[in-house]
């Protein structure tokens, strides 16, 4: 399954505010590149914003939870399950998304 993983923390919160911080969480993105049963597929950041946007596959949600827990010491965010694009379009033709009559 594919996550949208957004995660925003507060400028007291920043992991760059430290060497420390900044320290740990490149600790934990390395760790989370190579956890079992987790894929990262795109990762951006907004530093402006103290945005992470973090697109994975994961085998299941649990699994993701455990990677994604370390995170939680930052600040908060959401992961929601999405479909690609070229997934979604037929569901759409096929009126999965219309209202039933």
């Amino acid at each position: 399954m594919l996550f949208q993983v957004v995660h925003t923390h507060t400028n007291e919160t920043c992991p760059g505010r430290s060497a420390e911080a900044a320290n740990r969480l490149g600790e934990w993105w390395q760790s989370l590149k190579k956890t079992s049963g987790v894929k990262v597929l795109s990762a951006y950041v907004s530093p402006m914003d103290h945005t992470f946007y973090i697109t994975v596959e994961a085998d299941d949600y649990p699994a993701l939870a455990r990677a994604l827990g370390p995170l939680n010491t930052y600040g908060a965010g959401h992961t929601c399950p999405i479909l690609t694009l070229d997934q979604t379009l037929p569901m759409a033709e096929a009126g999965a998304f219309r209202a039933s009559k």
